[in-house]
């Protein structure tokens, strides 16, 4: 393996995603460390198949700690709703303390791509490349240089621990349910509000809203043209673009 760092920047991070490349077969493979300009991205990043070229970019002068959100698997749906699909993404939110942590969650997720079309793993799919990302953040986390041995890579990557929204969506929750019961200044969504929301946003609501929502039946709406459309729709869309961050 060729590991070029174009940044000088990031040693803590490279050590650890050298050591952590050390564990497979990685002949062949040449891999680039570099900043991004990216418009709307933390974090950039490919895996090549066909002359075996890994890119790994983390945008430069981000402010620190950041979070961010990234599907981490699927869940069925009993009704198609608007997105028309029968599943709907789960998401995980995490905090990223330093630009060496996007690094290690970016080149987590690539590796997996890489060890997938090297025929090493199975299951290439972008949620499971997303689940080694978050595990080699939580390792890096805890790791104290290159004198500590690092973790083997498991045949499926664990699933970090997901049990509420992500901040972005709990926030657009909020502003929803304050404007379409703002008449009796209810803050927490309706039942439909619930299932519309959690049918964009790929997961459920956490269980304490849900019980005080169905407590609540709203007679009044929001008035014409006092929904936020444009916000609401740019956090839709963003969560999107986390979907299809990596190729």
């Amino acid at each position: 393996m060729e590991l070029t760092n174009f940044t000088g920047r990031f040693e803590r991070g490279e050590a650890f995603v050298r050591a952590k490349f050390a564990l497979a077969d990685t002949t062949g493979l040449s891999v680039h460390i570099k900043f991004t300009k990216a418009r709307g991205r933390d974090v950039n990043g490919y895996y090549r198949w066909n002359d075996q070229r890994m890119v790994l970019a983390v945008k430069q002068r981000l402010r620190y700690p950041r979070r961010a959100a990234y599907g981490i698997g699927t869940t069925a749906c009993t009704s198609r709703g608007l997105s028309g699909r029968p599943f709907r993404v789960v998401w995980h939110e995490d905090e990223f303390a330093s630009a060496d942590d996007l690094l290690v969650f970016v080149a987590g997720h690539e590796f997996w791509h890489f060890l997938c079309h090297s025929g090493q793993r199975k299951r290439d799919h972008e949620t499971k490349a997303n689940c080694n990302g978050f595990a080699w953040l939580r390792e890096f986390r805890a790791w104290t240089g290159a004198e500590c041995a690092v973790e083997e890579i498991p045949l499926v990557p664990p699933k970090p621990q997901t049990n509420a929204l992500p901040a972005w969506a709990a926030r657009v929750v909020q502003s929803t349910a304050a404007l379409a019961q703002g008449a009796r200044g209810v803050q927490t969504p309706t039942p439909s509000v619930q299932l519309a929301l959690s049918t964009l946003f790929g997961m459920a609501a956490a269980p304490s809203a849900t019980r005080a929502a169905s407590a609540t039946k709203p007679t009044a709406t929001a008035p014409r043209g006092a929904w936020p459309l444009r916000r609401h729709t740019t956090a839709i869309v963003d969560a999107a673009k986390q979907l299809l961050l990596f190729r």
